[in-house]
């Protein structure tokens, strides 16, 4: 079974974001790239919803999974049949509080 993926308005800005600067700073290629892995990454999930790891320092407010992909963790949680992808967090900024 297929699992359907949806991007929370958050994510999506942040993608956006991530887009953004990758244009600005250094080529758009490079920007489509990034953008492609993390969106090839997150496609994983239609078909492996619990790949990612559970985040212990969220389960207070939802069961929160994560993946890695480059320097980013890409926040999600499964309900019924979706995957929302909830935040991307560049793990370069420190901290771990998306929320």
């Amino acid at each position: 079974m297929a699992f359907e993926i949806h991007w929370l308005r958050r994510a999506s800005n942040e993608l956006d974001a991530i887009h953004q600067f990758y244009s600005e700073f250094a080529s758009e290629q490079v920007a489509k790239r990034r953008i492609g892995i993390i969106i090839h990454s997150v496609d994983l999930l239609q078909t492996m919803p619990y790949l990612g790891r559970m985040d212990e320092d969220f389960t207070h407010i939802r069961s929160y999974r994560y993946l890695i992909v480059l320097t980013y963790k890409v926040y999600y949680f499964v309900e019924d049949d979706g995957v929302y992808i909830a935040s991307i967090w560049d793990c370069r900024q420190g901290g771990a509080a998306f929320i």
